[in-house]
Parts: structure tokens; C-alpha cells; sequence
């Protein structure tokens, strides 16, 4: 489903783009200023919002969702284990499987980049009108419930929420 086309989209795009050059600049060297030199990586990044589900994933199933090969996969992993932003757990339906979690200092290491780049966005909707505002908010939430919904109809187990 292509929700828009042509000029519309590349407007669009044009405008997603001049957002994230106002926002991803002070975002990621805000949130990176504590890592000194050993910063984390994109994949990195990527993966541990790849691993906040709730039905942690086995090393395979990661490597699948992060196009990577399951020994790079296993590479990545351990780098994210030793920052202590990821774990290796037993699965408790199955002790020969190991699935993949984040752990409280990788879900606070997420939800600490989603402050930094919602108080981003709020500093750039201060220069919308009241009503833009409003509208701004209301289409955010759509998307954030349009992309619930995409979560859930993709998830391999769906009754997980």
C-alpha cells in the first residue's frame, strides 16, 4: 500500500528529510556523549530496538530481522552483551534455546533516545501555530498506532502484546 505518489512523495520526502537534518544532529551527539570513545554503532542501535519485543528472539530468528549472518549476528551480540545493553537467557520453555533480551540498561539506553528526539521534535514545533500543533499531535499518534498495528500483524506471535 502506497499511501502517497509522485511530487506528493517526493514533497514528502523532502520535508521527512529537512526534520531529520533539524533533529539528528544534536540527537545522536547527545545521546552518544556518554559512551566517550566507544560509541555504539547504527547496528547496534538498530538491533536493540529490534530486540524490544516482548517475545525476546533466538541468535537465529536476530539475525534474520537484522539481515545479517548468524556469526556476525553472534558478533554483534556479544558486543552488546558486554555494554551490558543486551542478554543471553535460557528459554524457559526450552533450556537448549537461548533467546536474545535487552536488559534494563539497553531498554533505559532506548527510552532515553526516544526523550532526546521527542523534546527535539518539541523544540521544533514551538515554531508551528497552536492549531498546527494540534494537527502535528494528532497525525503523530496516528502514526504511533499505525505502527502498533504493523508491529502486531507482523509478529510472529501475535498474541503477544
Amino acid at each position: 500500500m502506497d499511501p502517497v505518489d509522485g511530487a506528493e512523495r517526493d514533497r514528502l520526502a523532502d520535508d521527512i528529510g529537512d526534520l531529520r537534518r533539524a533533529l539528528i544532529p544534536g540527537l545522536l551527539l547527545h545521546l552518544l556523549s556518554g559512551f566517550e570513545d566507544d560509541e555504539p554503532s547504527m547496528i547496534q542501535i538498530a538491533t536493540l530496538y529490534t530486540l524490544d519485543v516482548p517475545a525476546p528472539p533466538t541468535l537465529r530468528e536476530l539475525a534474520g530481522r537484522v539481515s545479517r549472518s548468524v556469526s556476525a549476528t553472534s558478533r554483534l551480540v556479544d558486543q552488546l552483551v558486554r555494554r551490558g545493553l543486551a542478554d543471553r537467557r535460557e528459554d524457559p520453555g526450552d533450556r537448549r534455546v537461548r533467546r536474545i533480551t535487552l536488559t534494563p540498561a539497553g531498554a533505559d539506553f532506548l527510552r532515553t533516545f526516544e526523550r532526546v528526539r521527542a523534546d527535539a521534535q518539541l523544540e521544533v514545533m514551538a515554531y508551528l501555530t497552536a492549531e498546527e500543533r494540534e494537527l502535528v499531535i494528532r497525525a503523530t499518534a496516528l502514526l504511533g498506532e499505525a505502527s502498533r498495528r504493523r508491529a502486531h500483524a507482523r509478529s510472529p506471535h501475535p498474541d503477544v502484546r
